[in-house]
């Protein structure tokens, strides 16, 4: 359903000013020297971008009287569009505020919140204003812009009692770039439904939102090395821009058809991506290439009983694992992980690798399993960051690490599954503690690698015959 709104634009300012700052704590007399001017915490508030309807954070600014003497500020007003914006001064509606005292050394508190409602239009949209003081015939002003863009939003409709609340994609639907998308709760692909995103796409999701692909359906996302898609919290504001878990990721669930996802960046998630066993193995449940996650709470990408195929990932900052495969087949190519998240918190290395999981009722599958990685890199702040735990019925079990720089205490000089391994040394990536894995200057990742049939890397550049070991060329 399409949605058309006209430009409704509603901006609360909460002034709270204390009683005892109203009016004088002591006889004596304001001093009225035109030299007198106030001082404030801050010369611009700045909300940064406030998705429409959502609204924004609680900003506050100070006013100080840094005088020897008490002033009296004659008038405090909001200058700009009167009817887009409201104040309340000590608990009462008004539009300005006049006479107020303040003793040398004194101060308050101007509490300061924005909404926007949507407006039908593409491009960004800026509301500025200022909060305007006369004090002793001189004009101070502090600047107010609040930066909103208009949206599709995606809210839930179907309210199970068992289930969170969602919405469904049901047949082809395209997302295109024209505006970004803010999904609330769950947004569910229906069985036998495509989801496909376009180059430049951006999707945000409210507290705890998910992306839910049912059995049968599938999601395909088709960014470019210029222009990713990009999934993320939708709370940009300092506090929120980068904290980790405020959404719960991708999830492909059981049956699920065969999904894409290129040219991607995924960040502050819970969990990534979760795939779990398809109806059959014909072909891999996910290929995932040319790919950023970073800075999840918990996990990058957790396979239970599927195939999953990956070039060109970068997982980064990850507080627990970054992979955890968990049965089933999978292949990772010229792929950095480097996760420097607080050792002490992580309880596991950043890659697992299994041949059976715990079903959610309880039941331990053991999965016939075979994993590849190839140029690739697995480095962090543990002391071992590769745990391969094979279940007691072990079944079929291979794994094979080629050309790739791991950070183990195992005992890989004699063991056939790890071929031309470099072992604990350290990548030299520019900066993994804030998730750029390109290799420095000085990488021993450079040139180290074999050829596989990438001919570029996750930004696109070309590979050399004797190509970096990692999802970038040193360049």
């Amino acid at each position: 359903m399409k949605f058309c709104y006209h430009l409704c634009l509603t901006a609360f300012f909460l002034v709270f000013v204390s009683s005892s700052l109203l009016t004088s704590c002591t006889d004596e007399e304001p001093d009225s020297d035109p030299s007198f001017k106030l001082s404030f915490s801050t010369d611009t508030i700045v909300f940064d971008t406030v998705f429409t309807t959502i609204g924004s954070y609680t900003q506050s600014l100070k006013v100080y009287n840094p005088n020897k003497s008490k002033v009296v500020i004659s008038k405090i007003s909001l200058i700009g569009s009167t009817d887009a914006y409201k104040i309340n001064i000590d608990g009462k509606p008004a539009t300005s505020a006049t006479d107020v005292e303040l003793d040398s050394g004194d101060s308050l508190f101007i509490f300061i919140n924005v909404t926007i409602d949507p407006v039908n239009q593409n491009l960004p949209l800026v509301v500025t204003g200022q909060i305007a003081f006369q004090t002793n015939g001189n004009l101070q002003a502090v600047e107010l812009v609040a930066w909103g863009q208009d949206a599709y939003y995606h809210t839930p409709d179907h309210f199970p009692a068992n289930f969170p609340a969602y919405s469904v994609v049901q047949g082809e639907v395209t997302w295109h770039s024209d505006k970004p998308h803010v999904v609330y709760g769950w947004l569910v692909v229906d069985s036998a439904s495509v989801l496909s995103i376009n180059e430049g796409a951006k999707v945000y999701f409210h507290n705890q939102g998910m992306l839910m692909v049912y059995r049968d359906g599938v999601l395909l996302v088709q960014g470019s090395a210029d222009n990713p898609v990009l999934f993320r919290n939708d709370r940009l504001d300092a506090f929120y821009r980068d904290l980790p878990g405020q959404w719960n990721g991708l999830w492909i669930s059981e049956g699920a058809d065969q999904c894409v996802v290129n040219h991607a960046v995924i960040e502050n998630a819970t969990l990534a991506i979760q795939v779990d066993n398809p109806d059959d193995f014909a072909m891999p449940q996910l290929l995932i290439s040319n790919t950023q996650i970073r800075n999840m709470s918990l996990g990058g990408i957790a396979g239970n009983a599927t195939w999953i195929e990956g070039v060109n990932l970068a997982i980064s900052g990850c507080g627990s694992y970054a992979l955890a495969l968990n049965g089933g087949q999978y292949s990772f190519i010229h792929a950095s992980v480097g996760n420097l998240w607080s050792s002490s918190v992580r309880n596991l290395p950043s890659v697992v690798v299994k041949n059976y999981f715990v079903s959610n009722n309880e039941v331990v599958r053991v999965e016939p399993t075979n994993v590849f990685f190839g140029n690739c890199v697995v480095f962090g702040n543990q002391e071992d960051e590769l745990l391969i735990d094979s279940h007691p019925d072990v079944g079929t079990f291979t794994f094979l690490f080629d050309h790739c720089f791991l950070k183990t205490t195992r005992n890989i000089i004699s063991d056939p599954s790890f071929v031309n391994v470099t072992a604990n040394v350290d990548p030299l990536f520019v900066d993994a503690a804030n998730y750029n894995l390109h290799p420095d200057t000085l990488s021993p990742l450079v040139n180290s690698g074999v050829d596989m049939g990438v001919p570029a890397d996750l930004e696109g550049f070309s590979r050399t015959e004797m190509p970096d070991v990692g999802a970038y060329e040193f360049h």
